[in-house]
């Protein structure tokens, strides 16, 4: 019989198509995935992959077997999974990292409060996971909400502000936005157009739209702002405490809605569970 943890190591190549990748998920260097390869064409007399300097890749035969072991490994990992979690409730949460930090973690102790006994796994990640084949029970996405094969409930819109330090604004008209012009926009890498779209919606213009001061994260923006480094767009939601604890001010302008918005989602293959219907319902309510 062919070694279980070969035919796993087969199937984790199978299904990401690169060895270094493949080797991670089981733990391994690549070498010794290489090794558990040829294991397994040796135990079953046949060649299963190419080697021609340029990885690992299925060969016809390879093809075959990847195709009769299907998800086999999926369902054992689910099972043994699902076994470890008894008598346990668990909530399994992937969300972006901004929604995270800025707006859910702050909330979570309110859902903590009404659902005692679930265990919350949360993950931020900047990917779109796989509700169908990753062990996540739900997850929050940001987009326009027309994502196939998942069952989606819109959170909110995004809309954005200008924000920046009180000191900015001193011997200032708060009401003219044209004094932008005199101050420094701080840019989140991951979000470049941000600024584009508030000045051209306000009817303004600012050298620093191809320039300026650029952070990683939003998350880093919002410190640059409350350090008076210079102003930021972003959704109110996000800076709700900075601006309840006088760090940040949002002058009264221009307030631009984008097409984007913040969604729960889940897959219909899943049963739903008491605690994602719970999590679901009560970030409805929430937002």
């Amino acid at each position: 019989m062919a070694s279980l943890r070969a035919l796993h190591a087969f199937s984790l190549l199978a299904r990401h198509g690169r060895a270094a990748l493949a080797a991670e998920k089981l733990g391994v260097s690549p070498s010794a995935l290489s090794h558990l390869m040829r294991k397994l064409e040796s135990e079953l007399g046949a060649t299963l992959v190419n080697r021609d300097g340029r990885g690992l890749t299925l060969t016809e035969e390879g093809q075959r077997l990847a195709l009769s072991l299907g998800d086999a490994f999926d369902r054992i990992e689910e099972a043994v999974d699902s076994f470890r979690r008894r008598g346990r409730t668990e909530l399994r949460i992937s969300t972006v990292s901004t929604f995270a930090t800025r707006w859910l973690i702050p909330r979570l102790p309110a859902f903590q409060a009404e659902q005692p006994d679930v265990e919350l796994l949360l993950s931020a990640s900047t990917r779109m996971v796989d509700l169908d084949r990753e062990n996540y029970d739900c997850a929050i996405r940001l987009g326009t909400g027309n994502w196939p094969s998942v069952e989606s409930h819109l959170l909110w819109k995004e809309h954005l502000v200008v924000a920046m330090a009180p000191a900015l604004l001193q011997g200032k008209d708060p009401d003219a936005p044209e004094i932008l012009k005199d101050l420094r926009l701080l840019h989140s890498a991951s979000r470049r157009n941000d600024w584009i779209q508030w000045l051209e919606a306000a009817g303004l213009q600012h050298p620093d739209t191809n320039s300026g001061t650029v952070l990683q994260s939003r998350d880093l923006a919002i410190q640059a702002a409350i350090a008076g480094m210079g102003a930021i767009v972003i959704d109110r939601r996000f800076v709700s405490q900075e601006l309840d604890a006088g760090h940040l001010i949002t002058p009264d302008w221009a307030v631009v809605e984008l097409d984007t918005g913040y969604w729960f989602v889940r897959s219909p293959a899943r049963t739903l569970t008491r605690p994602v219907s719970a999590f679901r319902d009560w970030l409805q309510t929430a937002a």
